[in-house]
């Protein structure tokens, strides 16, 4: 009975090393996420920004970056989701997305990071709708325990902020007294005036990158064997700055017609109004991945648009410089 005492007790001080081990590793980092339809952005304080595709694949694959396991079910996120061809969900199949899969996206970006046994992240997070803010903060905040690429961790998250898509890429800029941003995103072109720092206007349309590359691959089925295109394979070669869909086709001629639609029809009245509120003495600055549409940032520069430097990643880092600000007066 003794004996068997001691090795219960043995059992549980062994236990307690443990944990003590883990936690004694645990350290809190600052962090900024940014769920976009297109990609998501998350950057943790000290590592390297991870921007992979917004894509969630349920295709059995082995522990490859982006890979998890988690309540009894296993999806990798990023690149790898996209190259399965099959199985996949992307965050810009619908408006819920965002908030919907957003600890399955965070925990999928987790898993393209240097493994930690433990995780403690307090986030300023970035949304299209911030009238969905509590939601969101629902959804990530809590400690969970998955399988990120193959190997255990804990994750504790902490939401500190929610703000407006963009607004993170003027934190801790010299602003101009007043200031018009457009941010060219994947799912929605976001239109918003600043006076001295303060948001006055914050408008999305629904107009994004997404529609120009769907219309690409609607229009290029008399090159692709009377079938639509890829538009996952159109928006890595536009993302790699070129129009090779492939080793046989280009599609230079097609993106060329069809980003003049794209701008006629739905980026001409948001240019619009950033151009009357250059007239009344705003600075014109432009973000977001579609800035990097091949030859787009020449028209913008054309129409008075300062191109922020990494147009794509500015807002992530701007939502880390502000999880740390944050952070360091609690």
């Amino acid at each position: 009975m003794a004996f068997r005492l001691f090795l219960l007790l043995l059992t549980f001080v062994s236990y307690l090393t443990l944990m003590t081990s883990i936690h004694g590793l645990q350290k809190i980092f600052s962090a900024g996420f940014d769920n976009g339809y297109g990609n998501l952005k998350l950057l943790v304080d000290g590592f390297d920004v991870v921007r992979i595709p917004s894509y969630i694949s349920t295709a059995d694959m082995e522990d490859v970056p982006g890979r998890v396991e988690f309540e009894g079910k296993a999806y990798t996120v990023g690149e790898s989701a996209f190259r399965a061809g099959t199985h996949f969900e992307r965050n810009t199949d619908s408006n819920e997305n965002k908030v919907k899969n957003a600890l399955t996206t965070l925990l999928g970006a987790l898993a393209h990071l240097p493994h930690r046994k433990a995780w403690h992240l307090k986030m300023v997070v970035s949304l299209h709708d911030v009238g969905l803010a509590e939601e969101l903060k629902q959804v990530l905040n809590g400690e969970y325990q998955p399988i990120l690429a193959g190997k255990p961790s804990e994750v504790k998250v902490e939401v500190l902020k929610v703000i407006p898509e963009g607004m993170g890429a003027l934190f801790g800029q010299p602003l101009p007294k007043k200031l018009t941003v457009l941010d060219f995103g994947n799912g929605t072109t976001l239109f918003s005036r600043y006076n001295q720092g303060k948001r006055e206007v914050h408008t999305p349309y629904p107009t994004g990158v997404e529609v120009l590359i769907d219309d690409i691959a609607q229009k290029m089925k008399h090159l692709n064997g009377g079938k639509v295109a890829d538009p996952a394979k159109i928006r890595y070669c536009l993302e790699k700055g070129h129009t090779r869909y492939n080793r046989d086709i280009d599609i230079k001629d097609i993106y060329i017609a069809c980003l003049k639609d794209w701008y006629e029809k739905y980026l001409k009245k948001a240019v619009n109004l950033a151009l009357d509120a250059k007239h009344s003495g705003d600075e014109l600055w432009a973000i977001g991945g579609g800035c990097l549409l091949p030859g787009f940032t020449k028209l913008l520069e054309k129409n008075g648009f300062k191109v922020l430097d990494n147009p794509v990643e500015a807002n992530v880092v701007g939502l880390l410089e502000m999880a740390k600000t944050i952070a360091s007066k609690n």
